[in-house]
């Protein structure tokens, strides 16, 4: 921070983090022990390599695909009294950081091109807010006013 003071902390960029949780804070001033932070995290930046690894994600898809009802279920459900989704009952909201083209492509405003370029962005640097998403070439105020709501990082 000032070459003389470290501060470091226990928050995990949640919710739940920023409103409920007691997070931890500690601020230790010490010259040498900033230097030697300072030193070790840029060694760690400059090594570091943004977003989702592949293989990561490529797990996250096969857990996401055997989770989904097969076209048979998916049918009977649609054909019989049950409904998934009714006004009283929220949809789930789409990951901006695992979600696949098809799930974005079914967000208001959200367009094969504009799916691809979402991808592309995560994997340089994940999302970690709604504001993250404005990053994105052709998301504007309008795309994310629509899908506020439908998100989630």
């Amino acid at each position: 921070m000032d070459r003389r003071t470290v501060i470091l902390g226990s928050h995990n960029w949640t919710e739940a983090a920023d409103r409920q949780n007691d997070e931890t804070l500690l601020a230790i001033e010490h010259p040498t022990v900033a230097a030697h932070y300072d030193r070790e995290y840029e060694r760690l930046w400059a090594n570091s390599s943004l977003g989702l690894p592949a293989k990561i994600g490529e797990n996250v898809q096969k857990m996401q695909q055997n989770c989904r009802p097969s076209k048979a279920e998916a049918s009977s459900f649609e054909t019989s009294s049950f409904k998934t989704s009714s006004p009283e009952t929220p949809t789930a909201k789409v990951n901006l950081n695992t979600a696949t083209l098809q799930e974005l492509e079914q967000l208001p405003g959200v367009g094969p091109k504009l799916a691809k370029r979402i991808v592309a962005a995560r994997q340089n640097q994940s999302f970690q807010s709604l504001t993250d998403l404005d990053r994105v070439p052709g998301v504007g105020k309008e795309v994310l006013r629509e899908i506020g709501d439908r998100v989630t990082w």
